[in-house]
């Protein structure tokens, strides 16, 4: 094979690489060394895809192969070391990522790799003065302060003790500094689960306000599915149409009515939208009304058997309890309210649904007490558990919801709000829960992309499952990692009576 031939397939593979085609991609580099066992490109790639697929063993025999050559490059000595430390091998993967360290000091990624590459050896000590060094060389500045809240946050559940929770709080004002909403987000959670509720509301504030200021534009709406700026018009559109009527007595939104024709204008017009309606669209994504439910004295309803409850999710297998009347009466009201008026539902999916997130317009006192009451009536199901997320969704009765999936914690509380009356059959619409979970070694992608959703049906094709049909106020708790997916949703076709559930995660 010529040069020219070998460059011509690597840029081809390399595209099919770049879009997640892995299996072409790989082909091409098969291809490749079919005809020469020694390119470098094709054996540092295929490598990279073996890895990718989590092939650690296979991928070093061929970095191996492209490290013998005489031009090394950080890439590749990231990768290798990459496989190395999932093969346990730390001593080698460190000394390639001091390797790259000195072939390029500014090459990125090393320092994280690096620092991974300490906690995998619970050396964290060492793994915060790598991220420090990046820091300092103004390399991924705010990615290398949160993971070092992320080690000194775990290092403080693990132990205990003043200095560690000072240094994190410390940690934890500079990351704010930074003005990232995701990582500001992550600090207002840390404080939510070492108590300092007023402290985690004020930064979850300054969260949603940088979120509902990042708005999307124009270039990335005009790519971006258009089922998706459909969806997320008609709900803004049924939203402000029901604040408007009154009917949960919302009365302080100041919509002129040149933004409410525009907005009927666009959600009920067809899917060719000028640059005009795409700025307006753009703006659509910042938080117009976000007012937070009361709060109560009591959130669960206080009528629950609590030890026949902890008793059946404990002795179950897999891990999972249905529990009908979970919330009072007047905080299932109160959330319908929220839920219903809360102009914070700005991230649509091409399934039909869209959804609100804790760090996004979510987190009030109110939702966060409920949390904390829900760990604290149930011991045995939450142990030391701590909120890692939660968020809303709501539906289109005429779309499909959420596909299968399974989500990266230990218990997933998951509840329904909207009235009985609004479900058209009583034997759907909640969700089915199969009694798998992904391998040990997945990675997240592998459970919860739409891209592995083939995958996964095929996973579970043959395994039982627990179908709970939807009832208002019915929770399923179980454990997070079993694949799940939304039942068949037959519900009215109008705001009000749109499906939503909640969601709380625990790690």
């Amino acid at each position: 094979m010529n040069k020219n031939k070998k460059k011509e397939l690597l840029k081809k593979a390399l595209g099919e690489h770049h879009a997640g085609n892995l299996d072409s991609a790989d082909k091409i580099y098969l291809k490749i060394l079919e005809s020469d066992p020694q390119d470098f490109d094709a054996n540092h790639l295929h490598g990279t895809v073996l890895s990718q697929n989590r092939q650690f063993a296979q991928a070093v025999n061929f970095f191996s192969i492209a490290y013998e050559s005489s031009v090394v490059t950080c890439e590749l000595l990231n990768n290798y070391a990459i496989a190395l430390r999932n093969l346990k091998a730390y001593t080698e993967s460190e000394k390639l990522l001091h390797e790259s360290i000195n072939l390029n000091p500014m090459f990125p990624n090393t320092y994280m790799n690096l620092s991974n590459c300490y906690i995998s050896q619970e050396k964290y000590d060492k793994a915060i003065d790598i991220l420090k060094k990046s820091i300092e060389l103004g390399i991924n500045i705010v990615r290398c302060r949160v993971e070092i809240v992320s080690i000194l946050y775990s290092n403080l559940r693990d132990k205990y003790d003043e200095k560690t929770l000072a240094i994190l709080k410390e940690n934890m004002r500079t990351l704010c500094d930074q003005n990232d909403a995701s990582a500001t987000s992550k600090c207002a959670l840390i404080y939510h689960n070492i108590g300092e509720t007023d402290e985690a509301l004020k930064t979850f504030k300054i969260s949603e306000q940088l979120s509902s200021q990042a708005i999307p534009s124009t270039n990335v709406l005009m790519n971006t599915n258009i089922e998706r700026i459909k969806n997320f018009l008609k709900h803004e559109y049924e939203q402000i149409k029901h604040i408007d009527s009154d009917i949960d007595g919302i009365r302080n939104m100041k919509i002129t009515q040149e933004f409410y024709n525009t907005l009927e204008n666009l959600a009920l017009s067809d899917n060719n939208y000028t640059i005009e309606d795409y700025q307006f669209i753009s703006q659509l994504h910042k938080v117009k009304y976000n007012k937070p439910p009361p709060t109560q004295v009591k959130y669960l309803n206080e009528n629950l058997d609590i030890d026949s409850i902890e008793d059946e999710y404990c002795s179950s297998s897999p891990e999972i309890v249905v529990i009908d009347d979970f919330l009072t009466k007047e905080f299932l009201h109160e959330l319908r309210v929220f839920f219903r008026c809360s102009n914070i539902f700005k991230y649509p999916y091409t399934r039909g649904y869209i959804g609100a997130f804790l760090g996004k317009g979510m987190a009030n006192r109110a939702l966060l007490e409920f949390s904390q009451e829900l760990k604290q009536s149930f011991p045995r199901i939450f142990h030391d558990y701590f909120l890692s997320q939660a968020w809303s969704f709501k539906y289109d009765s005429k779309r499909d919801g959420i596909g299968i999936h399974a989500d990266d914690a230990r218990v997933n509380v998951n509840f329904w709000i909207t009235d009985d009356s609004a479900n058209l059959d009583p034997e759907c619409g909640g969700m089915i829960v199969w009694k798998k979970m992904p391998n040990k070694d997945a990675s997240f992608h592998e459970f919860n992309s739409p891209d592995a959703m083939e995958k996964m049906r095929e996973d579970v094709k043959d395994i039982d499952y627990i179908r709970v049909p939807y009832k208002s106020n019915r929770v399923v708790i179980f454990n997070s990692k079993l694949y799940h997916v939304t039942d068949r949703i037959i519900f009215k076709d109008n705001y009000i009576d749109r499906r939503v559930n909640v969601t709380f995660l625990y790690k």
